[in-house]
């Protein structure tokens, strides 16, 4: 079988069997009853740099509050279309991008040289989850809808998704992984405890989680976007990067 049919394979799979397989409830949709659906990698190039995000995003409108009159609350409406992938849409009042992708392009890959569709660009838990300003958005704009906080289980369910993980590494074959943030760093590892600072200034390591596919671990472009400290930790970072990928292909 090629292996573009084995990804394809797997993406039916993800998009079919992946909620169940973390336990996620039967019925998960965005306020005006979208289904939030498992996003499965779209950028999918083997033999390199493997990406690892946390979770996805969502497309948000700005819609007016129930119970402040005049007010706008963001709300998440829909599915992002991939992980990280580049988005441009009208929110209702202005112009919105996807913010982490802007941040990876700016952060990472762009210091590399590379474009995205060079990598394996994924995420470790494969659907949006809700957080408490999203409950509480949603609650002042759809009192009517219940809403599931899931982001507070992060590493739950990031736990119960790193067989899926373990799969995309298997189809990749990368040189590298980079993973994104304290938490992803968490889970892989296996080390829950863990501060940022003590994951994030790692060298590479192998862990079992993934098969013992040589990685790193970074900041998360979000975290670069606000602080100064994880973008001169990020710049560390991708200059580890570029000399894995050098001395990977070299041997």
């Amino acid at each position: 079988m090629s292996v573009e049919r084995r990804i394809l394979d797997y993406q039916q799979k993800c998009f079919r069997e992946y909620a169940q397989s973390i336990g996620l409830p039967e019925v998960y949709t965005y306020p005006d009853g979208n289904p939030i659906c498992p996003l499965p990698p779209i950028q999918t190039s083997v033999g390199g740099l493997m990406i690892v995000g946390a979770y996805p995003s969502a497309r948000f409108e700005s819609r007016q509050s129930q119970d402040q009159t005049g007010r706008y609350r963001l709300v998440p409406v829909a599915d992002n279309l991939q992980p990280f992938g580049y988005e441009k849409y009208f929110d209702g009042v202005r112009v919105r991008t996807l913010e982490s992708a802007d941040g990876l392009r700016k952060y990472l890959l762009l210091d590399l040289e590379m474009s995205i569709d060079q990598c394996w660009v994924t995420d470790l838990v494969k659907v949006f989850l809700y957080k408490s300003a999203h409950v509480d958005s949603c609650k002042a704009v759809h009192p009517e809808f219940p809403v599931p906080e899931l982001r507070s289980r992060f590493l739950k369910l990031g736990q119960m998704s790193l067989r899926w993980l373990r799969e995309e590494c298997d189809l990749c074959q990368p040189k590298l992984v980079v993973t994104l943030g304290q938490e992803v760093a968490q889970v892989v590892s296996g080390e829950l405890r863990a501060s940022a600072d003590e994951l994030l200034s790692r060298e590479v390591s192998y862990p079992a989680m993934l098969g013992g596919y040589p990685t790193l671990y970074l900041p998360h472009p979000d975290a670069c976007r606000r602080f100064e400290k994880w973008r001169k930790r990020m710049a560390e970072r991708v200059r580890l990067v570029r000399d894995e990928l050098v001395e990977s292909s070299a041997a």
